[in-house]
């Protein structure tokens, strides 16, 4: 309704004054927010339209490598996103944000102004729900005690009580050998069949299965991470390399498409009741599992083929010199060492 507001003001009498835009949120959500809102409104409000990004962080993406966040840092410049760090929100009004700077550790220093803006958009991070709470409160479920999250072990199940089990957002994985993953979908969606698994085997006959008998999951330490930017392309991240181009926009609309055909009824699994002996268990297997079927790219090609912007790059090509080197470390040592040099060369690193 909003933008057919904007869009009937002018039309009609041209008196529409444009549209303040401020995104509250600097991670994925955020970025791709702005962007989306520079693509649709752009051509409608012309001039008068401004997006504001407001980060708490010193820089956007911080735990990206200075390659990744270069890129990003033209991305966000190219299409016009007026990003501010450092800021925390401290109260919105019906025409204003209030915020604090948080560069400066002494509060006392602490710049306060005023945001004004016409639509203000929430893409904050992940928050625990309620039921944490609750059932902390009622029961002593184990819960992080910074942010509610469910604290659950290897195997995805409670720490404190053997019949619970979570997974995604709402859980802290406590493992003494790393931390807990980030709170990011595709550790939900790959941590989907090993829960299938233990809960099918905590369900069994066995109903005190024990450790030994429950799959473990194993976060794996990156993912790749794909940033429309509303033009028909996109900006991804990977082993520390920035990709961009058309063909970034098209592996990500293809990913996307690829796990939403997993809620289509026709694809689901077949129901059918199973007898103690019988072989037959669910596929976990994860919904994009992949196996080499053909000759590797040489590392040269590789390295200079994923650098390219150009429209005629193959995005399945791409993906599967990508998955390729998430398989194989020495392959992907080698592919790193051509590019590399590439971006020290654009002075990217």
């Amino acid at each position: 309704r909003e933008e057919e507001e904007l869009k009937r003001k002018v039309d009609t009498d041209g008196t529409s004054n444009g549209a303040q835009v401020v995104v509250v949120g600097a991670g994925a959500a955020g970025i791709e927010l702005s962007l989306a809102l520079r693509a649709r409104w752009n051509d409608l409000l012309e001039s008068k339209l401004s997006i504001t990004l407001i980060d708490s962080n010193h820089a956007l993406l911080s735990s990206e490598t200075p390659a990744c966040r270069s890129a990003l840092k033209r991305v966000m410049e190219k299409y016009r996103i007026e990003v501010r760090n450092n800021l925390v929100v401290d109260e919105v009004t019906s025409s204003h944000i209030h915020v604090s700077s948080n560069a400066n550790a002494d509060e006392s220093f602490d710049v306060k102004e005023k945001i004004q803006y016409t639509h203000c958009i929430w893409a904050t991070g992940a928050e625990a729900h309620s039921l944490s709470y609750d059932l902390h409160q009622q029961c002593a479920l184990s819960v992080s005690t910074d942010r509610g999250w469910i604290r659950v072990n290897q195997h995805l199940q409670s720490l404190s009580h053997p019949s619970i089990f979570a997974a995604g957002d709402c859980c802290e994985i406590v493992n003494e050998d790393r931390k807990s993953p980030p709170k990011a979908g595709v550790y939900a969606v790959r941590a989907g069949p090993i829960l299938i698994e233990n809960l099918t085997r905590f369900l069994g006959d066995n109903s005190h299965s024990t450790m030994e008998e429950l799959a473990s999951y194993h976060p794996q330490d990156d993912f790749l991470k794909l940033l429309m930017c509303g033009d028909g392309t996109a900006l991804g991240f990977r082993f520390g390399v920035p990709l961009y181009g058309r063909w970034v926009w098209e592996l990500k609309d293809h990913i996307d498409r690829m796990f939403m055909d997993l809620f289509d009824v026709k694809n689901f699994p077949a129901l059918k009741s199973t007898k103690e002996g019988d072989d037959d268990d669910y596929d976990t297997s994860q919904y994009d599992h992949y196996e080499a079927t053909r000759e590797r790219m040489k590392p040269e090609e590789a390295g200079e083929l994923l650098l390219r912007t150009d429209e005629d790059v193959d995005f399945q090509t791409a993906w599967n010199v990508l998955r390729d080197m998430m398989a194989d470390e020495k392959y992907r040592e080698r592919v790193l060492g051509v590019i590399h040099p590439s971006l020290e060369h654009s002075g990217s690193i």
